[in-house]
């Protein structure tokens, strides 16, 4: 074999290699880890807010595990109007987070009810609740983005 040859032959296999690799190491799942079982994680059933005299009334309720709630982020992003751009990117410019027991949640009652005034005045705003899991390996609970007018 001649050195030319050799060399072809070695370009050609590093050629490969390369062209490979990125098959190679897209391999895997993408994506948060999922428990098992659900016995570690929990939902939202409901969750709406209503005006309140310049403040917006959140009710909502949870049901599984609800022990493993690390706190409940409620996230506010201000709309022209509750309509604007539902399929738009939800990006929260106001962001109040609950610890279970300041909403009246236990192991065995999800359900509760909130009052907050936004620092940010607005004519509607789009939100949503956010469950945190005290494993912060699992998913968020995250409700829906909705909107919200004021009154």
């Amino acid at each position: 074999m001649t050195r030319s040859t050799l060399t072809k032959l070695c370009s050609s296999l590093l050629v490969a290699l390369l062209a490979a690799s990125p098959m190679i190491a897209g391999c895997g799942k993408k994506g948060w880890p999922q428990p098992r079982d659900t016995s570690d994680s929990f939902s939202w059933v409901r969750a709406n807010a209503t005006p309140a005299s310049g403040c917006i009334r959140v009710e909502a309720e949870l049901n599984g595990n609800l022990r493993n709630i690390e706190y409940i982020a409620l996230e506010l992003q201000t709309a022209g109007s509750a309509e604007d751009c539902p399929t738009c990117p939800f990006n929260p410019n106001e962001r109040v987070e609950y610890h279970p027991e300041e909403l009246g949640i236990t192991s065995q009652q999800g359900a509760f009810s909130t009052l907050y005034c936004p620092t940010r005045k607005s004519g509607a705003y789009r939100w949503r609740l956010v469950g945190v899991n005290v494993y912060g390996t699992l998913e968020h609970a995250t409700s829906t983005v909705r909107g919200v007018e004021m009154e």
